[in-house]
């Protein structure tokens, strides 16, 4: 009977499992979000606010970050800052403690380079798990991720989030 015992414990432990695994602490219901591969044409974070029109489908590129704290309170949300943006730990003799925020670079230009991603569910409500439990990622992360652009009145860009691709760690 122990045999049995074993293979079922694997079995279960590896259920939800998929190919592109995050960081620690990644929480097995968020196994359906990740996308197993990376999405063909990824565009930035600056052309698809410029070229995104509301209900558009997207496929956007960026690191996780913009702000000290961007993660959504309680949710599976999190800001997403374009690439070509530097943080401050990539900068030689900036010592910040939070380079995810960018706060060595202008304030107009940051506000400008950034979206907000919302993990939703099918019935596309935000997820209520934190994006860091669900997805295991974290600040400065490099993520593709596949929505649907939602715009507001004042032209910012949130992207609800069907599928996310983590990308190896660059370092």
């Amino acid at each position: 009977m122990k045999w049995i015992t074993v293979p079922a414990l694997l079995l279960a432990a590896c259920l939800g499992c998929s190919d592109n695994k995050p960081g620690s602490g990644f929480s097995g219901d968020g196994a359906k979000y990740l996308l197993k591969e990376e999405p063909a044409e990824a565009q930035s974070v600056l052309d698809t606010r410029k070229k995104t029109k509301d209900g558009d489908d997207v496929v956007i590129v960026g690191r996780i970050g913009g702000r000290k704290d961007p993660w959504g309170s309680g949710q599976a949300s999190f800001s997403l800052i374009d690439a070509s943006l530097v943080p401050c730990s990539e900068i030689e003799g900036d010592n910040c403690d939070t380079p995810w925020d960018y706060c060595c670079d202008d304030p107009k230009r940051l506000l400008a380079s950034m979206a907000t991603v919302n993990i939703v569910d099918a019935q596309g409500d935000t997820v209520q798990t934190p994006a860091r439990e669900l997805l295991g990622v974290k600040e400065l992360q490099t993520v593709v991720v596949r929505g649907k652009a939602k715009r507001d009145d004042k032209g910012n860009l949130t992207i609800l989030a069907m599928g996310l691709y983590v990308r190896a760690d660059q370092k």
